[in-house]
């Protein structure tokens, strides 16, 4: 959930909300968003929200209804608005530390990814068992819609199953791979524009293993350098998209 200012004192809560919207719909709040706006916010009917279904644009609405358990909102008028980044860029993202990695993603959906796919990378610390796999989607799920709350964004990312490295590597998207490499002996900048979507590729800590480095130059990844300096793999999310998006996209 984020505000959207409105005049200098009116500060209306934003939601993403996974269902069909329309002009003069009544709906009643999924209990999760009905447990935020209300019991944690203090929403009272008149009171104005804004909510998004990711299909594009947002629906400016109002409380009609509140009560201990439930609470209803009327639907007054859509809001044709396009915050989307010219730039198709997607984040493949190896395992890393549980925090880092939703922090990553967090700042990744913020810069305006399309997509995210998590892979296993040989120095992956974050060896997900299948028991705990649907509950850990979820939970970036989570944070992939908190963050489209908070940046405006009117679109969601689409999160990819976790797949090994290698059967990323080896799979063409149609899309031109980009990852950072120490040994690199060129810059983002020296990169011809390109034609198709791109992805972003980011390794583990401790960086790729020998291996994977000769896989990637086999399949013909640009690989740039990011300066001198050892970027911690979070920190390598945020620099390589900005620098993306600033070369190429939106900002």
């Amino acid at each position: 959930m984020t505000f959207i200012i409105r005049g200098p004192l009116v500060r209306i809560p934003r939601y993403y909300i996974d269902q069909a919207l329309a002009c003069d719909q009544i709906i009643s709040l999924p209990e999760a968003l009905h447990r935020h706006a209300v019991q944690v916010l203090r929403g009272k009917v008149g009171d104005p929200l804004i909510l998004f279904n990711g299909r594009g644009g947002e629906y400016h609405a109002h409380f009609t209804e509140v009560s201990k358990r439930s609470s209803s909102v009327a639907i007054s008028h859509f809001d044709n608005v396009d915050r989307e980044s010219s730039l198709d860029i997607s984040l493949v993202l190896a395992l890393i530390k549980s925090d880092k990695f939703d922090f990553a993603i967090q700042k990744a959906v913020e810069m305006g990814v399309t997509a995210i796919q998590p892979v296993v990378a040989a120095r992956s610390v974050l060896n997900l068992k299948a028991s705990r796999l649907e509950k850990k989607i979820q939970h970036w799920q989570g944070i992939i819609h908190s963050a489209c709350e908070q940046s405006g964004r009117t679109r969601i990312p689409e999160l990819f199953a976790v797949e090994p490295l290698h059967d990323y590597l080896t799979t063409h998207d149609g899309r031109m791979k980009i990852t950072m490499l120490p040994e690199a002996n060129k810059t983002l900048t020296e990169l011809t524009v390109p034609e198709q979507p791109i992805a972003l590729l980011v390794g583990p800590e401790g960086g790729f293993r020998d291996d994977e480095v000769a896989l990637i130059q086999q399949q013909a990844i640009q690989t740039v350098s990011f300066g001198p300096r050892i970027l911690r793999a979070e920190t390598a999310v945020i620099a390589g998209l900005a620098a993306c998006q600033s070369h190429w996209g939106d900002v």
